[in-house]
This record gives structure tokens, C-alpha cells and sequence, in this order.
């Protein structure tokens, strides 16, 4: 009598139906989907099995044992043939390789398994018992299957081709040789085993790692492969045989375990790589953003730039980086490097001096899809037997710093991944773009403070010349007075002589001071409209990174509709970036943990704009004389340089006036700063037009 034994895989399979498809409906790819319908063709499978091995019909041929009956003949080919497509969505699964078909792209499991299902339905239906010259017709299936098969191993994949073309080819010469005998089934299972026995290796292959889920997958896929076991009845053999053909049965069920495990043990470690690769690139956007990147011109921030460079080979995915800058001839030059010995630094300067400036580009083919990173690779540029070919330092990982007017300003060179690492993704890039960005803007900066700068002592060593000269008039003007009058006073001659000395050489003192104020004072002014709140802005941000690294509190507080200025803004930006220069050097001398305080209020006054800034630090020891460029009447612990008595003279200049006082909370309840600070008030007019000098 049959026993029941299928029933538990039967019913086991139905079961893990419903967790592919829940899996399939989580993930939404082509294995999982392949998996639901391998899984879905091996329960009808087995439960077409169970009722034709359970047939106490009369007796017709079945494989190796059992019966079927002629009303069930169609449940046999049902079953063979959802047993076929089981075994091929399952390789297909572990190789989803496609070609081309005009614009769509077709899984070669298709082409593949066509002619195999048509063989199915032929032996088990009506070519039953092939006669003549009928058996070609499955000669002929079986050939077109088996070039498809060929072409199919000769992709690229993870198994190597010629182990792929060993199986394909074995399985080859056991069909014509079974073919040759006349026998049409056992090419069938010869089909369904070596695609069984491929999604073997293409589980090892792709794991490769000794885990439940891919223990049970190739254990699963290799007994069910065995063909002496297809079949076999439980009444009909011994207790060894009705056990193998049990074990056979259940492997089905081993096998959707498996794959169940497989996708389990990915997804933990999908969230594991998740989650350090999450912890490293949050590291690594601190270590970024509390980098200092502020410079007073471009040489000394360009001495930054190796510690930039180490910082990164330090705490991102790169070992080797380097910095390329734009240089002034437009050529880019290595300014920084880290990870690179100075033969390989100088190799690749030299190596850039060949390469245009215009192949750095956004042109260049991205790295991966979805980050703005490019991939440059050097061979078209180097001669042959470069150093950096000796070096493998050929191909390089590009992240480029902004783009201006069409032209990058530079860009960072990374090689050389840590090895263990998981596959690059965008989000391993996005802290070294975010720097990238960082350092275009804080060199863009550099630069514009370095020209400031220049400007600025140009300006002052000019105020200064006027000023002395200004000095020295009164003075000279006594000189020549009296010289004038001894040289006609004195009778004798040689007196006299030496006084008409002392009168052309005072003379020739004057010349010069005229000559030197007239140069101090030349240079072609540029008037144009402008916001005071956007020269503000601007100096804030020019100034953002002194009141992070000191600490420094600053607010800002303008009017809603500030009207239009005209006149230069160069020079009133000059002007306000003095006092704000001049708060920020106050306020770094408080004393112990008080805060540091700035504030600055911009106001509307009928005719004229009030900019009041204040600050918490030492008050002035003469607030009234703190203007004067020659003043020595301040305290030795205040000192404020030249800049407030330049801001004084360009606001002078352009028509307003500016003063100083020092603020005491008590006798000034609308003080919010501190008890004790100075407040220093100007006051611009609103003027249409240049201002006649």
C-alpha cells in the first residue's frame, strides 16, 4: 500500500509559497521574483506527483516506478513540465543575464527554456513513444536548448567560463549518447540536473562564505539532482531506497529553506555594512567640518592643503589622495598629496604638465550612478614605461571643487580603496564632495581676503603718506617762513648763502610731500548702487569662521526696507570690515569664561542710514581720539591700529560721520550686551549721486 510520505513536503512548500512571496514584495528584484516562481513551480510540481504516484488506476509506463493512469496523463505532463521550469528559474535566478532584442532586453533563461518545455510535452503527451524519424524532433530541441545553454555560459559571470562551458559540454555527450539508444527521458533529467547542479555552483560562486542558508541551498540542489531517486515509490523498493527517495522529495523543501536563509543572512549583512558605513561617514563629516579652512591669502592656504590631504586618507574609503589647483597659467599643479611618496608626486606633476586643463571637467565619465564623482584615467597622456604606470597610478577616483564659468577650480585625486570594503556607493563620496565644496569656497575666499588685504595696506600706506605729509607742511611752512627772512636779514654773504640753502632745500621738501599726496590720492573711484545689508552679509560670512574658532556671538539686525546706496562700495565695505576686524580683536581679550559678544544694528534716519556696532570687550581709554591715525594717547592694554582712523577717513570721504563711545549698562538701559563694552555709530547719507571730493 503507497504511503503519504510527499504530503509534509507538499504542504511545507505551500508554507514557504507565501514567505517568497512576501519576500518578493519587499524587495522587488529579479532573483526574488525568479525564486517565487521557482518555488511556486516546484509546489505544483510535487502536488501532481503525490496524486499521480497515488493512481490505483491500471497501470501505463511512468520513469522508473509507479503508475499512472491514462485519464492522468496530463497531470504528468503538467508535473514534468512545472519540474523543468522549476530547475531553470532557479539557475536563471543566480545568473540573470539578458541580450538584446531590438530595444528590450530578454533573460536568456527564455530562449533557453522554450524548446526544453516543448520536449516536456512531447515525451509525456502525445510523442510518448517516438517512432522513426520522430526522434529527431527531440534531437532537435535538445540542440537548440544546449546552444542557447553554450552562449548563455560564455557571459560574463561569477563562475568561471570554462568551468560553465565543462558542464555545458558534458551535458552535451550524455544527450547523444542517450539519444543514440533511443532513449528520450533521461536527456530530460540530464537537463534538469545540470541546471540544478549549476545553481550549485552559482551558489558557492556568489557566496561564497559556509552559512546555514548556503549549506542547506547546495544541499538541497545536489540530492535533488541525483536521478536514480526521481520517483522511486515507497512500496515498490527497500527501506534504504524508500529513504533516499523521501530525502529526495524533502530536498525541495531544504532548498526554498535555504533560499529563505540566503536572503536573510543578506539582509543582515546589508544592514551591518549599513550601519558602519554610517558610523564612518558620520565620523568622517565631523572630522571635515571641524577642519579649519580659513586663510588670509592663497600661500598660506595652500600650505593647508597637505594636512587636508592626510585628513582625508585618514578617515575616508581612500588611502592615496592628492589636490590638484588651478594655477595661474590655467594648468592644474599638485598643491597637497598624502599616501603618495615624492617620486610618485612629482610623476603625476609631471604627467599633468601633458595633460590640457579642459580633460578635468564635468565631461569626465561618472565613477558610480548617482554621485557627482568622476573617473580619470591617465593612459592616453603617458608614454610608455611612465613612472606611474610602474607605480599603478593611472586611474584615479575625481571629485571636482565647484566650477567657474565653465572650468573647474581644482579637483581631489583619490586610489587605492580599503580592501574588505563593501562596493562604492554615493554616500561613501557625499562627505568628500561636501569638502570639496568647502575648500573651493574657503580658497575662493583666501583669495579675496589676500587682495583685501593688499588693498587695504595700499590704502593705508597712502592715508598714512597724506597724513604725514599733512604733519610735516605746518612745520616746513615755518621753515621756509624764516628762512625766507634770514636770507634777507643777514648781510653777509655766507650766512646768507646758507639760509638761500635751507630755503631750496625746504622748497624741494615741499615738492616731495605735494608729489607724494598727489600719488596717495590718485586711482579711478567706482561708483555703483548698493546694499549696506549685503556688504553685512558678505563680511559676516568673510568672517564666520573667527567667530566660530573664538566663540564669538554675533547678531545682526537691520531694517526692513534699507534704501539703495551709490557711491564706491569697495571703500564701505573697507570701512565696516576695519570695525569688525577692529570688535573681533577687542572681544578676544576678555578675560576668563565671559562671553564674547558683537552686535550690529543697521537703521533708517530720514536722510541717512545708522550702523551701530557694538561689542562687550575693554572699553577705550579716549574714545573721542581713537580716529586719529598719530594718536599715542591710548592705554597700552587697547590698541586699535590704523583701521578705525581708516574706516573714519573713507567715511569722511564719502560724506558721513562716525564716533565711539564706551557703554555702561546702568546709565544705558537699552545696552543688552554687558555691563561694560563700546558702541560705535555711523552714519551714511542716502545719496543718487558721486560725491564731489
Amino acid at each position: 500500500m503507497l504511503d503519504d510520505y510527499q504530503i509534509p513536503a507538499v504542504a511545507l512548500l505551500g508554507a514557504l509559497l507565501f514567505a517568497f512571496g512576501y519576500l518578493y514584495a519587499r524587495l522587488r528584484n529579479t532573483r526574488t521574483l525568479l525564486w517565487l516562481l521557482g518555488t511556486f513551480c516546484m509546489f505544483v510540481y510535487a502536488c501532481f506527483f503525490w496524486r499521480v504516484t497515488m493512481s490505483l488506476n491500471p497501470p501505463m509506463p511512468w520513469l522508473f516506478h509507479g503508475t499512472v493512469a491514462p485519464s492522468s496523463r496530463w497531470m504528468s505532463v503538467v508535473s514534468q513540465t512545472a519540474l523543468m521550469t522549476a530547475s531553470a528559474f532557479l539557475l536563471a535566478s543566480l545568473s540573470p543575464l539578458t541580450f538584446r532584442l531590438g530595444r528590450r532586453r530578454i533573460l536568456y533563461v527564455i530562449p533557453y527554456t522554450a524548446p526544453l518545455i516543448v520536449y516536456t510535452i512531447l515525451s509525456y503527451g502525445p510523442l510518448m513513444h517516438p517512432q522513426g524519424g520522430q526522434i529527431w524532433i527531440y534531437l532537435i530541441l535538445a540542440w537548440m536548448a544546449i546552444a542557447v545553454a553554450a552562449i548563455w555560459s560564455l557571459q560574463d559571470g561569477v563562475i568561471p567560463i570554462f568551468v560553465a562551458e565543462i558542464v555545458v559540454f558534458a551535458a552535451a555527450i550524455g544527450c547523444c549518447w542517450f539519444f543514440l539508444h533511443g532513449n528520450i527521458y533521461w536527456p530530460l533529467w540530464i537537463g534538469i540536473s545540470g541546471n540544478l547542479l549549476m545553481t550549485a555552483l552559482l551558489v558557492i560562486f556568489t557566496w561564497r562564505r559556509i552559512t546555514p542558508g548556503v549549506l542547506l541551498s547546495v544541499f538541497g540542489l545536489v540530492v535533488w539532482a541525483i536521478p536514480p531517486f526521481m520517483g522511486v515509490e515507497a512500496s515498490s523498493a527497500g527501506g534504504l531506497m524508500v529513504s533516499l527517495a523521501r530525502s529526495w522529495i524533502l530536498s525541495k523543501v531544504l532548498l526554498a529553506v535555504g533560499l529563505l536563509l540566503l536572503a536573510m543572512e543578506d539582509e543582515i549583512d546589508a544592514n551591518v555594512l549599513a550601519r558602519n558605513r554610517e558610523r564612518r561617514i558620520r565620523t568622517e563629516l565631523q572630522t571635515y567640518a571641524q577642519q579649519q579652512l580659513n586663510a588670509r591669502n592663497l600661500h598660506q592656504f595652500d600650505e593647508q592643503t597637505a594636512a587636508i590631504c592626510s585628513m582625508i586618507a585618514t578617515h575616508s574609503r581612500f588611502r592615496r589622495v592628492a589636490l590638484l589647483l588651478r594655477n595661474r597659467s590655467g594648468r592644474f599643479t599638485v598643491t597637497g598629496s598624502a599616501g603618495l611618496d615624492r617620486a610618485a608626486v612629482l610623476a603625476l606633476d609631471a604627467a599633468l604638465e601633458d595633460i590640457p586643463a579642459s580633460a578635468i571637467s564635468p565631461s569626465l565619465p561618472p565613477c558610480i550612478a548617482g554621485a557627482d564623482a568622476r573617473t580619470l584615467d591617465l593612459h592616453p597622456w603617458l608614454r610608455p614605461g611612465d613612472d606611474l604606470e610602474l607605480l599603478h597610478l593611472t586611474r584615479f577616483t575625481v571629485v571636482l571643487l565647484g566650477r567657474a564659468e565653465g572650468e573647474v577650480d581644482g579637483a581631489f585625486l583619490l586610489s587605492q580603496e580599503i580592501k574588505g570594503e563593501s562596493p562604492l556607493v554615493p554616500d561613501d563620496l557625499l562627505p568628500l564632495q561636501i569638502l570639496a565644496e568647502r575648500v573651493r569656497r574657503a580658497r575662493a575666499q583666501a583669495f579675496t581676503m589676500g587682495k583685501l588685504i593688499d588693498a587695504e595696506r595700499s590704502t593705508g600706506a597712502g592715508m598714512l603718506a597724506i597724513r604725514l605729509a599733512q604733519q610735516l607742511h605746518n612745520p616746513l611752512t615755518v621753515v621756509l617762513g624764516y628762512a625766507s627772512l634770514l636770507e634777507d636779514v643777514i648781510p653777509t654773504v655766507l650766512e646768507r648763502n646758507s639760509a638761500h640753502a635751507i630755503l631750496l632745500e625746504a622748497r624741494r621738501m615741499r615738492a616731495v610731500l605735494d608729489r607724494l599726496t598727489h600719488l596717495s590720492r590718485q586711482g579711478q573711484e567706482h561708483y555703483t548702487e548698493f546694499l549696506i545689508e549685503e556688504i553685512l552679509s558678505d563680511a559676516e560670512q568673510l568672517y564666520r569662521p573667527d567667530f566660530l574658532c573664538e566663540s564669538i556671538e554675533f547678531a545682526r539686525r537691520a531694517h526692513a526696507d534699507l534704501p539703495r546706496l551709490y557711491g564706491n562700495s569697495h571703500r564701505i565695505r573697507q570701512a565696516l570690515m576695519h570695525l569688525l576686524q577692529y570688535a573681533i580683536s577687542a572681544v578676544e581679550r576678555q578675560r576668563g569664561g565671559e562671553q564674547k559678544l558683537i552686535q550690529i544694528d543697521v537703521q533708517l534716519r530720514g536722510d541717512r542710514i545708522r550702523i551701530q556696532l557694538q561689542h562687550n570687550g575693554p572699553q577705550l581709554a579716549h574714545p573721542g581720539r581713537v580716529f586719529q591715525a598719530l594718536d599715542r594717547g591710548q592705554e597700552a592694554d587697547v590698541t586699535t591700529g590704523i583701521g578705525l582712523s581708516l574706516s573714519a577717513e573713507i567715511l569722511r570721504e564719502y560724506g558721513g560721520t562716525i564716533e565711539a563711545i564706551n557703554l555702561d549698562a546702568d546709565g544705558d538701559p537699552a545696552n543688552t550686551l554687558a555691563a561694560r563694552g563700546v558702541r560705535i555709530t555711523l552714519d551714511i547719507p542716502i545719496r543718487q549721486s558721486a560725491p564731489r571730493l
